[in-house]
């Protein structure tokens, strides 16, 4: 374990800030995806697949709800209907009509797109290796 790192006594997840409020368990991802559509499926394994590809990363899944996670989170999903609706957490604006909302808290700047094919998929994975980047930091 890294030494920066506090560690649960409960579920052994580590996390920046000591008694880090959390809740304890990742979940199951295959629980999120049940019952919802083929295509939706497929952009969730796509973004997942991705994800885990750039390295140590955590998943936590809860409800509809996935969020992933290295040092912090960087990149969570809403499972929706017709989409995937991805929130990707950089230290910087980037505008790119792919994103349906921007919000500046100081910290970082969250993208909100809404992801309904792979080939929309295409051209946020560059962010999503820069959110990852930025997490680590």
């Amino acid at each position: 374990m890294n030494s920066e790192m506090w560690q649960c006594p409960k579920c052994a997840r580590e996390f920046s800030r000591k008694n880090q409020r959390h809740a304890c368990g990742t979940g199951n991802s295959a629980d999120v995806l049940r019952d919802r559509p083929q295509a939706v499926v497929e952009v969730y394994r796509a973004i997942e697949g991705f994800i885990n590809s750039l390295g140590n990363v955590e998943t936590v899944a809860r409800d509809r709800y996935v969020l992933f996670r290295s040092r912090r989170i960087f990149v969570d999903l809403s499972i929706m209907q017709d989409a995937v609706r991805l929130a990707i957490h950089l230290g910087r604006r980037v505008d790119n009509p792919a994103f349906i909302k921007i919000v500046d808290d100081g910290k970082q700047v969250t993208h909100v797109a809404k992801i309904a094919s792979l080939a929309e998929l295409k051209h946020i994975k560059p962010l999503i290796t820069e959110a990852w980047q930025f997490s680590l930091a």
